[in-house]
């Protein structure tokens, strides 16, 4: 085989990348949702980087109100993930473009995962979650009276947040493994898309070629932007041990074992329930 002859396209490695952030410049290389399933999903990552951040300082602090009170302020991230959750339930449940991906088995479990999901941590209008989020967290309630504040909070302990935290990003890794998203990154010019609906394999696009939508080249990402949700679980379980007491310890972690169902929560329910 002469050295000048076509041997077909060439693959290369994709450049390591993070999945984008709110706050990064908008030029930075990052991993972007290309679907409907997928923001969702990001937004979810975004409430669980703010409770990162939140979290992360509270093992060296020593004073129990102040640990509690920074704990209402996250309650509204919380609460944020709470309903990101939802969201994403009902786009893989009820979104055209996204259940055709999803077997039917796996659409019901996925329904059945949203109604646990509401029987643990209850977030409609009347509930805890929402009433301290509502009228202490996101802002202090123009009318509402210390006594009545103290009555909203006599409930919320560290506890019951930390079991709030395990139930919501038990989900959220739960439903992260299921194959229906799909990422875009920058691309070279204007001209050209870039997208991975099939991971690994990063497809660029020239759309409007010579001959039409042409395929300029393939390229294999090194991990999924998925793996941003278990490294930003296992950092939320390292910084909110200290939630939980001694004889009720929070999960310890949550790895997936080879060729296990991807649904892990269902069987956890009653784990979550005894907190």
């Amino acid at each position: 085989m002469g050295n000048n002859e076509n041997c077909g396209m060439p693959i290369y490695p994709e450049p390591d990348k993070r999945l984008a952030d709110s706050l990064s410049e908008i030029d930075v290389d990052a991993w972007y949702p290309s679907n409907s399933v997928t923001k969702k999903l990001w937004r979810c990552v975004e409430c669980l980087r703010d409770l990162d951040l939140m979290l992360a300082s509270l093992p060296s602090q020593k004073n129990s109100t102040k640990r509690k009170r920074t704990l209402k302020i996250a309650v509204t991230p919380l609460h944020s993930l709470a309903l990101a959750i939802d969201d994403l339930c009902n786009d893989i449940i009820c979104n055209k473009e996204t259940f055709e991906k999803v077997s039917e088995e796996d659409r019901k479990e996925v329904g059945e995962i949203k109604e646990l999901f509401g029987e643990l941590l209850p977030h409609n209008h009347k509930s805890m979650l929402s009433g301290i989020r509502n009228k202490l967290s996101s802002h202090v309630d123009k009318k509402i009276h210390p006594y009545a504040a103290q009555k909203l909070t006599q409930d919320f302990t560290s506890e019951e947040f930390g079991r709030w935290l395990s139930v919501c990003i038990h989900i959220v890794l739960d439903l992260a493994k299921i194959e229906v998203y799909s990422w875009s990154c920058h691309a070279p010019s204007d001209e050209y898309v870039r997208f991975m609906t099939n991971e690994p394999f990063v497809v660029t696009i020239l759309p409007e070629g010579p001959n039409g939508a042409e395929l300029v080249s393939l390229n294999i990402a090194k991990s999924s932007p998925r793996e941003e949700v278990s490294k930003l679980v296992a950092s939320l379980i390292k910084h909110s041990k200290w939630l939980f007491r001694k004889t009720n310890p929070p999960i310890k972690e949550l790895k997936p074992m080879p060729g296990a169902h991807w649904n892990t929560f269902k069987d956890s329910y009653g784990v979550h329930k005894s907190f």
